[in-house]
């Protein structure tokens, strides 16, 4: 029998067989962890507290704070929809089941990064659900649009994501630093640790998975990489060279209000050198797989002026 017209058919993978045997002793241990270390944000941090901690700040620098923590807020949200498309594959994929805990993890953990973030900003004055600058409402969507991925294998996809959260926690290890206010500092200790969690299983990836990939494979990897890298942090969220001039005016000015006053922010001339230090780093864990990292322009400069720089050395 036809399905009626009336009726909607949806094209889904057959998901069977459904793999319930676990594979990956060191993953589903990163599992484990993740149930015992599982935190909420509406109680784990005292917000009353924070409130009364920040009441006496100027309400310029409370505005720049909530600012910035709605931005961080809206990226821990936008990781939630590529975390959701990852848990889709790997069940139409038949991937293990600690692969697909795992990713059922991340999507959790991703949406109380949000609710910490989003909570700290109404703290300091109010959440704003939307960017107030036209170019930042336009470049956030644009993050994980999936045609990316979906020209990976699922592990050389996941690859990147890691990769990308590792570079993510060298700048949240700074704003943690930065943080004078309890509750603040808090909150940034606590996602580091689930941070710590997904860079730790992007370093089992590359232990076990790697060695599969083909250099063709290798090369895309490290492409979309760094063009990640340079369509997220470096022409997006982070950066303030492509906004008009007065927002950019204004923009710079509240960051740097809000990294003065200890709020957990940063500065940008002071994340190029985290970046650029983080991304050091990456390169030489994955030198051994022989997985190319183009050379990002914006961080690192002129090739040939490297290779001139390090001659000399």
């Amino acid at each position: 029998m036809e399905a009626s017209m009336l009726e909607e058919t949806i094209q889904n993978p057959n998901p069977y067989p459904i793999i319930a045997e676990q594979h990956y002793d060191d993953i589903w241990h990163l599992c484990q962890q993740a149930r015992d270390l599982a935190w909420d944000p509406a109680k784990h941090i005292d917000w009353k507290l924070l409130e009364e901690e920040v009441s006496t700040l100027p309400d310029e620098v409370k505005t720049a704070g909530a600012e910035w923590w709605s931005l961080r807020a809206w990226m821990e949200h936008g990781a939630t929809p590529y975390g959701a498309e990852r848990f889709r594959q790997a069940v139409f994929e038949h991937q293990p089941f600690e692969i697909k805990q795992h990713v059922a993890n991340f999507i959790q953990e991703e949406l109380r990064h949000h609710e910490a973030s989003f909570r700290i900003a109404k703290a300091l004055g109010g959440y704003q659900p939307s960017p107030r600058s036209d170019y930042l409402q336009l470049i956030i969507p644009k993050f994980h649009d999936e045609k990316e991925e979906r020209q990976m294998s699922f592990y050389a996809g996941m690859a990147v994501n890691t990769l990308f959260e590792q570079l993510s926690g060298e700048l949240l290890t700074a704003r943690y630093r930065n943080a004078r206010f309890k509750g603040i500092r808090e909150a940034c200790k606590m996602i580091l640790r689930d941070e710590a969690r997904h860079i730790q299983f992007g370093r089992i990836l590359m232990r076990r998975f790697f060695g599969e990939l083909d250099a063709e494979e290798k090369e895309m990897l490290g492409a979309k990489f760094a063009g990640k890298l340079r369509g997220s942090l470096l022409n997006g969220v982070y950066s303030v060279v492509n906004l008009r001039a007065d927002e950019r005016k204004r923009s710079a000015r509240a960051r740097a209000l809000a990294a003065e006053y200890g709020l957990g922010a940063t500065n940008p001339d002071e994340e190029v050198d985290i970046i650029a230090a983080a991304l050091k780093q990456i390169r030489e864990d994955v030198a051994p797989y022989d997985v190319p990292i183009p050379i990002i322009p914006e961080i690192e400069g002129d090739r040939e002026l490297i290779i001139k720089q390090e001659d000399v050395a």
